[in-house]
């Protein structure tokens, strides 16, 4: 699982910016102190923290890089060496099935700021993803950066809530697209923070709602 990150945003696969999604390897990259911004909001929702603008974010990086491999093994494998206890979803579509012997995780020194994240992922038999990254980061203080309109707070029950976001930067066009089909709930369980990534195309809010519901009973 590959990762190109800033400290107030993750890169995700075919170019575009969300959070810690891409498939190999893991590179963490510096923000650049010159950031020039069309407009800027600072907000928390649900103790998440976002940026919302309109300011693409991605030719902010220094030319510096540093490349953090993740260790690929079985889920069995990697839970033991997890360092938290995990509560892993029960209610995944039936279309999906468990890519039990490809999970990453980082642990340890050598994983710098992404030490103890663990990614998961169900697959189709079309070849497509649902990936779940699991890890202690910090949300209240480790900012997103994503656009106007493309977050909002879903209640999942009584006493729990997620934030839905919808679509990611486009690397190409420099803006961000609410219509590319990337669907991510991120919320909390105990102290780990449950980042869920699907498509549109393969899956719905309301599956979604369901998965992340099934961690918490």
């Amino acid at each position: 699982m590959d990762f190109r990150v800033c400290s107030m945003n993750r890169k995700v696969k075919r170019g575009l910016f969300t959070a810690l999604v891409m498939v190999s390897l893991m590179v963490v990259a510096t923000i650049s102190p010159a950031r020039a911004f069309v407009s800027s909001l600072l907000t928390r929702i649900t103790g998440q923290s976002f940026e919302i603008t309109e300011d693409y974010p991605g030719d902010n990086y220094l030319a510096d890089e540093t490349i953090i491999e993740p260790q690929v093994l079985s889920l069995t494998e990697a839970i033991a060496i997890f360092p938290h206890d995990l509560k892993l979803p029960t209610n995944i579509p039936a279309d999906f099935t468990l890519d039990e012997s490809n999970v990453s995780v980082y642990t340890g020194e050598g994983a710098g700021s992404f030490a103890n994240t663990i990614v998961i992922q169900w697959k189709l038999i079309t070849g497509a993803y649902l990936t779940l990254h699991i890890s202690n980061h910090d949300w209240s203080t480790l900012k997103e950066v994503v656009a106007p309109d493309s977050i909002e707070e879903i209640f999942l029950d009584d006493k729990h809530s997620a934030v839905l976001i919808t679509g990611g930067w486009d690397a190409g066009e420099k803006v961000w697209d609410n219509h590319m089909g990337i669907l991510r709930l991120r919320w909390q369980v105990d102290d780990l923070g449950y980042d869920l990534h699907g498509n549109t195309e393969n899956i719905t809010v309301e599956q979604l709602i369901e998965i992340a519901l099934s961690t918490l009973e």
